[in-house]
């Protein structure tokens, strides 16, 4: 098999919370690595004269990553509209933390100051048209971008559609957004060679709006986004101790669901659905994530002091947190509306929890016989399963057997075999 020079190209790395995207593409990375590619990652740290102030730049946008305004983006974006700048960065550090531990995969940071604020702007202002990413002296062999981008390029490109939900025509964000995002999609397919679809069913869904591109769409699932020494840490007695006493819980005495808090996720059903059971489960519904479009939904639920003993919003937690909360709870639950994959579900499998969740997009894909799937739009139904997951004990050991084979279908060493394949 041939070894490229590969760049990779992911805003989500320059967030300041990482989320299943971001995961993907340290996959990616890592597994694009260990099969003996060379790695660029594309980022948009401010310039410096000093290759290590510079480079520091690259590090801390990468950690902590600072946003120009709307008035800077803008200013930054016509000043570059003739020719952007592009440094090539030797990546010279060691990185120890679970955030950045992925760079140590990375040989070289392929950087254009602000590049993904001008890609902002470029979407606002010239919605039909791509941004062009020329690579200077073809420097790379092939960009692989972690998920759809309004750009065209003059070297290779493939790119990874999760999923087309602002397109959908219910639990949507604000129409501009679908406008944005319509025209990557669209650009994506147009100007790509291949395009990796995390799931058969967004693969699907892309068709049902761009029927003309099935033969550049390959499905390359995503891998389960836990790391050995995170989860070994996480069943640590000592460990799980501390956490269920800081949130004030007790093993097995909570029903628990971790993700943003939004419209699309049915916080709301949820939640109607657990207060007209809780007289017979009698145990917590506990939430962690973070606030959403949609939040006025359910928000006064999250609020409501009469309901404090009932419902526990937590608000963001750190990933070791998440894994123990994931292995104490007596059930997961995951009744989204629309999923392009569904990381949570297989998390929750992972650490030996049972999960209920919903008969719709693309989870059943992911779940399999693994989890008890309901409709997420019949409350009674959602209701009768929290009962179900959390008092019936044959239904509960007949999941967990189930659990390790769904589990293997998405490993890492399936999705490297895979990423493997596609690019040779």
């Amino acid at each position: 098999m041939k070894n490229y020079k590969i760049l990779i190209v992911g805003y989500d790395f320059e967030q300041k919370i990482h989320r299943g995207i971001t995961f993907y593409g340290k996959a990616l990375i890592k597994s694009l690595k260990e099969i003996g590619n060379e790695i660029y990652l594309l980022t948009s740290g401010e310039f410096s004269e000093e290759e290590y102030i510079y480079l520091l730049n690259i590090i801390r946008q990468l950690d902590s990553p600072n946003y120009l305004d709307k008035k800077g983006k803008l200013l930054f974006f016509i000043k570059n509209l003739i020719k952007k700048r592009q440094d090539i960065i030797e990546n010279k550090f060691i990185f120890q933390d679970s955030k950045l531990n992925y760079l140590n995969h990375v040989k070289y940071f392929y950087n254009i100051p602000y590049f993904y604020d001008l890609t902002t702007v470029h979407n606002r202002f010239f919605l039909k048209k791509p941004m062009d990413l020329n690579i200077e002296n073809k420097a790379v062999d092939l960009i692989i971008t972690t998920s759809p981008m309004n750009i065209k390029t003059d070297v290779p490109l493939m790119q990874t559609l999760h999923d087309v939900i602002p397109l959908s025509c219910r639990f949507h964000p604000p129409m501009d957004d679908s406008k944005i995002f319509y025209y990557r999609v669209k650009n994506m397919l147009r100007y790509s060679y291949k395009i990796l679809s995390v799931s058969e069913y967004s693969k699907q869904e892309c068709l049902k709006i761009f029927p003309s591109f099935e033969d550049k769409i390959e499905v390359v699932h995503q891998p389960i986004p836990v790391y050995e020494d995170e989860k070994l840490l996480a069943e640590e007695e000592i460990v799980q101790e501390s956490i269920l006493n800081k949130f004030n819980l007790k093993k097995d005495n909570f029903l628990f669901y971790v993700g943003m808090l939004e419209k699309r996720k049915n916080i709301k059903g949820m939640i109607e659905a657990f207060l007209g059971v809780y007289d017979k489960i009698k145990i917590p519904l506990v939430f962690a994530g973070g606030l959403g479009y949609g939040q006025e939904e359910f928000i006064n639920y999250l609020k409501d002091t009469k309901l404090k003993k009932k419902i526990k919003y937590l608000g963001y937690i750190n990933n070791i947190e998440k894994l123990v909360l994931l292995k104490n709870s007596r059930a997961f639950l995951f009744p989204s509306f629309n999923e392009g994959f569904g990381l949570p579900p297989l998390e929750a499998m992972l650490m030996g929890t049972n999960v209920l969740t919903s008969n719709t997009s693309a989870l059943p894909e992911v779940c399999g016989d693994a989890a008890l799937l309901i409709n997420p739009f019949n409350i009674k139904e959602l209701a009768d399963g929290i009962i179900e997951i959390t008092l019936n004990e044959r239904l509960r050991e007949n999941l967990k057997l189930n659990h390790k084979k769904q589990i293997e279908k998405f490993s890492y060493e399936n999705f490297q075999n895979k990423i493997s394949r596609v690019i040779s």
